[in-house]
């Protein structure tokens, strides 16, 4: 035996360890993507407004989690056989689905949370307001967003009154009759915060262990080749 066994039983261990953190963020990112695309209410959304990288988001971390779940056993088949084939592969495999992790942070971290969110989304659902006594499919977005969220109007209920309309039926809340106070661009950022939130800090956390499943593939990868060289010269 050389030296190095003890260092490539404790790299082994630590990569099993990391793997399993991985496979199970991997599944939680899996269950979120899936989670949120099948809200109905998101591709209407995204239909009507300037936001369908949430939902490219969704697609890719269903492809990136179903990924991982295979690649994860992956990385433990290698290291636990001693294969560098395997490993080699595991770390390219590993590499790319750390850049579609990139990718889906980027499209969901794309456009400034906050007010600058808000008033982005505000003047798309006013743009909707002007065109609703003549457009179906304006009239149609806009009852679904203010029966689904409990909103009304793009940043107040006023917002109709200021250009002569009505205040549809649908901004009234089915608990108190009333109508909703708070406004779709505020609620709609809220909605959206919450799952871009989920699934950039998913992915951000996946993208730290991934870095450190690498570097520890790496690590026993070259011990490996270290090991086998010793063998050899003997």
């Amino acid at each position: 035996m050389t030296t190095l066994d003890p260092a490539v039983a404790c790299i082994k261990y630590i990569i099993f360890a990391i793997n399993f953190i991985i496979w199970t963020l991997g599944a939680v990112l899996l269950g979120v993507a899936i989670w949120i695309k099948s809200d109905g209410g998101l591709w209407e959304y995204t239909d009507n407004l300037d936001i369908e990288r949430y939902y490219y988001a969704c697609y890719i971390c269903m492809t990136a989690g179903a990924l991982i779940l295979i690649i994860g056993f992956l990385g433990c088949l290698g290291a636990a056989m001693e294969s560098p084939c395997m490993l080699l592969a595991y770390f390219i495999l590993t590499a790319c689905i750390i850049i579609l992790e990139i990718a889906a942070t980027v499209l969901v971290w794309k456009i400034a949370g906050g007010d600058r969110l808000q008033n982005v989304l505000s003047e798309e659902i006013k743009w909707h307001i002007e065109r609703r006594p003549r457009e179906d499919n304006s009239r149609r977005f806009l009852d679904l967003i203010q029966l689904k969220l409990e909103c009304c109007g793009a940043e107040t209920f006023l917002d109709y009154q200021k250009m002569r309309q009505d205040i549809p039926a649908s901004c009234n809340s089915d608990r108190t009759n009333n109508i909703n106070i708070r406004s779709c661009g505020e609620n709609l950022r809220r909605y959206l915060e919450i799952r871009g939130g989920a699934i950039g800090g998913i992915c951000v956390s996946l993208i730290l262990v991934k870095l450190g499943a690498i570097i520890f593939t790496i690590c026993l990868f070259f011990a490996m080749r270290q090991e086998a060289k010793s063998y050899n010269g003997q």
